[in-house]
């Protein structure tokens, strides 16, 4: 038996149920109720929600940014360039357009008339030019910088010459040693000159070889040498009293005492071997006491102190002269060359030999040990 259907009350469809909100559309609330699967596609699906005459399961995605929307499009203008107007752009022109040459129209003189320029060398074209002599007309310097290379004036170089010392050691210490008395002597008085007219040159005699010279020379022993014959003797008495008669009236040079011939001026003041050795000791013992003294200055501008007097190189060879040689004039010598180092600190021993000097019998020696005694108190 069919029942019939009565339109005037609603009709329940139990398929199309929210499993979230679950209600009845009736027709009176159809309007107010919403969709909330329609509205609220969070990507979960309803299974409930299924057209059954269509059964499906909707997969579009689910979008998670949501990216403002312009308002309008964005044109060229709204950046704010500069704009040119086309029709000035064509306006512009940056370089004048070449007319056309027509072939035809350049003559046989104008063809002569027309310059081809020059090639233009690479570098190792203009050398070689330059190699064989030829003159490359058009090369730029940029390109051939040796084309030029001819024009330019080269300096001169003048070899150095050797830097010498003014002072030859090697030298000195070979004159010292030669056994010419004569050289010897040259050598010695040249450095005494030097150390009391060039103190800071004669620096340079302040070296071992050159006080081992000297020394050398100061015990050179001269007692088995030939010394001054009788004739010698003689004569060089008389050439003294000829000069003491000049000293003391000019015109003594016309009535000289004695009248001598050359051979005997010359016999006088020639000197025997052993007289060249004693004279070579009292130079010798000159130089020790100024170089000494040089290097005491030296030593102590250096080092802010006052070297020991027996620590300064040569003064052991002065007072070994001063005490042992029997010669007057090297003793003499001796006190000479103690007074350039006479110094405060110096005194005591400085003392002790004047005053053992003082007691020589010689009166000569005696005199100039109690002078020096004397300055030195």
């Amino acid at each position: 038996m069919v029942q019939s259907i009565d339109f005037s009350k609603p009709i329940y469809n139990g398929v199309n149920i929210s499993i979230r909100k679950p209600e009845v559309i009736t027709k009176g609330n159809q309007e107010n109720v919403t969709n909330p699967v329609a509205n609220n596609d969070n990507g979960i699906y309803n299974a409930v929600n299924i057209d059954v005459d269509n059964p499906r399961v909707s997969s579009q995605e689910r979008k998670i940014y949501d990216y403002p929307d312009a308002d309008s499009i964005v044109t060229y203008e709204m950046l704010n360039f500069n704009q040119v107007p086309l029709d000035e752009i064509k306006d512009r022109t940056l370089l004048p357009e070449a007319e056309p040459v027509k072939l035809e129209d350049v003559t046989e003189k104008s063809k002569a008339d027309v310059e081809v320029p020059a090639p233009n060398y690479t570098t190792v074209e203009a050398e070689k030019a330059e190699a064989v002599g030829e003159q490359a007309s058009g090369v730029t310097s940029a390109l051939s910088f040796r084309a030029n290379e001819t024009n330019v004036k080269r300096p001169e170089i003048v070899p150095s010459e050797p830097i010498l010392p003014k002072i030859d050691v090697a030298l000195v210490s070979e004159n010292l040693a030669n056994s010419n008395k004569d050289v010897q002597a040259q050598q010695i008085e040249e450095i005494v000159r030097t150390a009391i007219m060039d103190k800071e040159n004669a620096k340079n005699y302040l070296v071992s070889d050159v006080f081992t010279g000297l020394i050398n020379i100061t015990e050179e022993d001269a007692t088995k040498l030939a010394g001054p014959t009788k004739q010698q003797i003689e004569a060089r008495q008389k050439l003294i009293a000829n000069i003491i008669a000049v000293e003391k009236d000019q015109k003594a040079i016309n009535n000289l005492p004695y009248k001598m011939s050359d051979e005997e001026v010359a016999m006088a003041a020639e000197l025997t071997p052993m007289e060249l050795v004693e004279r070579n000791k009292e130079y010798a013992i000159t130089a020790l006491g100024v170089l000494a003294e040089l290097f005491i200055e030296d030593f102590e501008a250096k080092e802010g102190r006052v070297v020991p007097i027996t620590d300064a190189p040569g003064v052991s060879a002065i007072v070994n002269a001063l005490r042992k040689d029997p010669d007057s004039g090297i003793k003499l010598a001796a006190i000479d060359a103690l007074r350039h180092i006479k110094r405060p600190e110096y005194k005591e021993e400085l003392s002790a030999l004047f005053t053992l000097a003082q007691a020589d019998p010689n009166p000569h020696v005696s005199a100039a040990a109690a002078k020096s005694l004397a300055e030195l108190n």
